[in-house]
């Protein structure tokens, strides 16, 4: 009973706020002469955005290796919990004011209140593109009865969309996260990886071709505990060698890449199982990288990181 009382409430809530006169919502919108939408692009992330005056921004991102998605940043926090209503309608210098409701959205807690997976984010992009004023309408945090709207304009959308596919059309296939931590599979006593290896490996020299602020890229060479300690010594530094000229030779800078080999030292698997033997037979790919303050854009989303490997020694051997 409490539950369907709770719902009742929020769903009438919601209702109070889609009907309420613009002259009682607090109301977000960029003026008019500032809301164009505009395009951050690099290799790393492609980022489209309208700055919304003293509310924050409406963004649609998409990082190299990720899907595109959408959210409303807020500089300070606005929306209540529970759902807002997306309404679409003419933009204002028509002055039309029929509202069409779109869907209902969650809101969450954090400085990203709205957020929407690529599809969702692709019927945005639609109602944009025709022309349409998007407006995200729910009720503050600090009293119910105070609806506040976000309204998104349409003024230049169409030609930053174009930048904004120009700038996707030259993504990276992968970015920091997904690469920063590596692992490259070998076979039996085989000093030389699969072919099936090499994509991996691809997509990581594109991504240190491109990153100027990687400072460190750590090779660690293992195997499994079959046979003498000291042959898979040997081994283990035959593989981790191999990887480190398959990417010097492709143009990775041998300034950055720092050899090591731990023989059977370092497992991570059981050694009594042919599946665990197999995940101990490899070598291991860390990326580090610098990037100050100063110089971090938004869309990078990334932070520094220079840390050490979680499994093995971090003495050099050379």
């Amino acid at each position: 009973m409490v539950l369907c009382k709770a719902r009742q409430r929020v769903a009438l809530l919601g209702a109070l706020v889609a009907l309420a006169p613009a002259a009682l919502a607090i109301t977000f919108e960029a003026p008019m002469e500032l809301s164009r939408w505009q395009v951050d692009a690099s290799a790393f992330a492609c980022k489209l955005y309208q700055p919304l005056n003293r509310y924050g921004e409406a963004v649609f991102l998409r990082r190299a290796g990720e899907p595109q998605r959408f959210y409303l940043r807020e500089q300070n926090r606005q929306f209540a919990g529970g759902e807002a209503q997306l309404l679409a309608q003419a933009p204002r210098w028509e002055g039309s004011g029929v509202q069409r409701q779109l869907d209902s959205v969650p809101v969450v807690s954090g400085d990203e209140p709205i957020r929407m997976d690529w599809r969702e984010s692709q019927r945005l992009i639609g109602e944009l593109q025709q022309g349409q004023q998007l407006m995200f309408a729910h009720y503050a945090w600090y009293e119910a009865a105070t609806p506040v709207n976000v309204v998104l304009e349409p003024i230049r959308f169409r030609l930053a969309f174009k930048e904004f596919q120009q700038c996707l059309s030259g993504l990276l296939p992968v970015n920091y996260d997904q690469v920063r931590r590596s692992s490259v599979a070998f076979v039996g006593g085989a000093p030389e990886f699969e072919p099936d290896q090499q994509p991996l490996l691809d997509n990581i020299i594109q991504y240190l071709l491109a990153d100027e602020y990687v400072t460190t890229v750590v090779i660690d060479g293992h195997t499994d505990g079959q046979g003498l300690r000291a042959d898979n010594l040997e081994l283990s530094k035959q593989r981790a060698e191999f990887v480190a000229a398959y990417l010097k030779e492709r143009g990775v800078s041998e300034d950055l890449v720092q050899v090591r080999w731990h023989g059977e030292r370092y497992p991570i698997g059981s050694n009594r199982t042919a599946e665990g033997r197999a995940e101990n037979r490899r070598v291991t790919l860390r990326i580090d990288r610098f990037e100050p303050k100063a110089q971090t854009l938004e869309a990078h989303h990334q932070e520094p990181v220079s840390e050490p490997a979680q499994d093995e020694s971090d003495s050099s051997q050379s």
